[in-house]
């Protein structure tokens, strides 16, 4: 599964609860639900493309993994 941002259209956001069900519907598990239109869950790669072909979705983008190395690392 793929850790993802959703942001959501303006003109949706006062049916954002309704875009989440149907998100969820295509298979969004989610963690968070921002009421300024910014929905942050998982998903299987396959229906990335699904969940960005609703009119609702303004960006759909995968969050990324940054790794820090320890403070006494030698510098790279």
């Amino acid at each position: 599964m793929k850790s993802i941002v959703i942001t959501i259209s303006e003109t949706y956001l006062s049916n954002l609860r309704t875009v989440a069900d149907e998100l969820c519907e295509e298979g969004l598990t989610i963690t968070n639900l921002f009421e300024f239109g910014v929905i942050t869950g998982h998903a299987d790669e396959e229906i990335l493309g699904k969940l960005r072909d609703h009119k609702e979705v303004i960006s759909l983008t995968e969050e990324k993994q940054a790794t820090i190395p320890p403070p006494d690392s030698p510098v790279q």
